[in-house]
């Protein structure tokens, strides 16, 4: 490496030490801005523009008290502070109904599948912050669900008609 390149490795590294080589390393500066999406009272989302990926830092302030719902792609969430407590619903064969709550803490991540029917029932600190990185491109609508009598219903995010879950 030449002189100048080194320089300018060390200046991106924090370090001045002029005889250190640091192989394969480019100093970029990338340009990062971020778009802020209110989804509703208690839940911010701040897309990360800028990235070589998708990302978003998302902001809960109380537990969803909405209907469960899925996702239009698989993503990896990452629990920054706070976190939650996650109830999560499984449709057998049969059509009935599981469930399962699952505490999220603080400095763990998740892989969740489009499929999978969550929703956040408390916050045990009041408040989090994820950061949420999509693992697939759009592999299917986002449903909402209602569970009755321990038969699943479900409406697209657009309508307003829940229908019965087909197994």
């Amino acid at each position: 490496m030449k002189k100048s390149e080194i320089n300018q490795v060390n200046a991106c590294k924090g370090q001045n030490d002029e005889s250190s080589v640091y192989l394969l390393i480019k100093c970029t500066k990338m340009k990062l801005s971020i778009k802020a999406e209110k989804l509703s009272r208690a839940f911010k989302k701040y897309h990360v523009q800028g990235l070589p990926f998708a990302a978003s830092f998302n902001e809960f302030s109380a537990p969803d008290t909405g209907d469960p719902h899925d996702h239009p792609f698989d993503f990896i969430t990452h629990i920054l502070s706070g976190g939650y407590t996650e109830r999560n619903y499984s449709i057998n064969e049969l059509g009935d109904v599981d469930i399962n709550d699952i505490e999220r803490r603080p400095g763990t991540s998740h892989y969740v599948k489009a499929i999978d029917i969550h929703q956040i029932i408390d916050l045990p600190t009041g408040h989090c912050v994820t950061l949420m990185i999509p693992q697939s491109g759009h592999v299917k609508p986002t449903y909402f669900y209602r569970f009755i009598d321990g038969k699943a219903y479900r409406r697209l995010w657009n309508k307003r008609k829940f229908l019965p879950v087909e197994s």
